[in-house]
């Protein structure tokens, strides 16, 4: 795996919060991608965000966001709950790309999570982990999809 630590500055995004098994947070995308087009949302890249570890907390507490970068000064439109605004923290990112279907992302998280706390010596942050969705799986075959990670990390 090729991975490398970066550093990110915060970044402004609107989100959908889903609790529950990771696995099932597409119904949360598809409702934020809904509510992008109803909005003319200029919407710049689209991310998961992710708080929780699947070895330590049950499935069905995990905590994630089906999200889109937006604008900085970004101003919600009237009525647009659930979505809300965030940010994604600055700060280090242990980073790599996954070529390939989703089902493929637990073990490519595997192996960073090894990378980071191995050869790289690092520890991991508090802050969410997220993946940014390169290109669009309505369009995109299963194994040509691309997906980076990001790891924050002390």
């Amino acid at each position: 795996m090729d991975a490398q630590v970066i550093q990110l500055a915060p970044f402004p995004i609107a989100m959908i919060r889903h609790k529950g098994p990771y696995d099932q947070i597409g119904p949360k995308f598809d409702q934020l991608w809904g509510w992008i087009g109803q909005n003319n949302v200029p919407a710049i890249r689209t991310l998961g965000l992710y708080w929780d570890n699947t070895d330590y907390t049950p499935a069905a507490q995990l905590r994630s966001a089906a999200c889109v970068e937006v604008p900085a000064g970004f101003q919600m439109p009237a009525g647009s709950e659930p979505v809300e605004l965030g940010q994604v923290a600055g700060g280090a990112y242990a980073t790599t790309k996954c070529v390939g279907p989703y089902e493929n992302l637990a073990a490519a998280w595997t192996e960073l999570t090894k990378q980071i706390e191995g050869p790289m010596g690092r520890k991991i942050s508090e802050n969410p982990a997220f993946e940014v969705y390169v290109n669009d799986p309505s369009d995109t075959a299963p194994d040509q999809l691309i997906t980076e990670l990001y790891m924050p990390v002390l």
